[in-house]
C-alpha cells in the first residue's frame, strides 16, 4: 500500500532576523516569534502614525532590540539542544526537560 500521506513542508519563519523554520499553513516557527513580529508591526504603525519624535526613535530601537535578542535567546536554545541530543538526550526527553516533567539530582 502506497503512502499517501501529504509530508509536511517548511518555509522561513517571517519574523525579520529570525533563522528558524515553520510548517507551510504557519507564518511564524513559535509563538514567541509571532509574538514579537506582532509587536514590531504594532510599533512600526505607531512610529509611522506619529513621525519622528525622541519618544518614537526609543521605542522603534527598544522593539527592534527584543527582536534580536529573541533571535538570540531561540539560536541559544537550538544550540543547547543539539548539545543534549549530541549527549544522548532524546527528543521525548528534551521536551519533558523542558517543560518542567524531569527533576536532577
Amino acid at each position: 500500500m502506497a503512502n499517501t500521506s501529504n509530508p509536511r513542508t517548511f518555509v522561513p519563519c517571517q519574523r525579520e532576523g529570525c533563522q528558524g523554520t515553520a510548517f507551510e499553513e504557519r507564518k511564524y516557527c513559535c509563538y514567541l516569534c509571532r509574538t514579537v513580529a506582532h509587536e514590531l508591526e504594532n510599533a512600526q504603525r505607531a512610529c509611522e502614525a506619529l513621525g519622528d519624535f525622541e519618544l518614537t526613535n526609543e521605542l522603534w530601537a527598544q522593539v527592534v532590540a527584543l527582536s534580536d535578542e529573541c533571535s538570540r535567546y531561540l539560536d541559544l536554545g537550538f544550540k543547547l539542544r543539539t548539545l543534549a541530543m549530541e549527549a544522548g538526550v532524546t527528543p521525548k526527553q528534551w521536551q519533558d526537560i523542558r517543560r518542567g516533567r524531569v527533576t536532577t539530582g
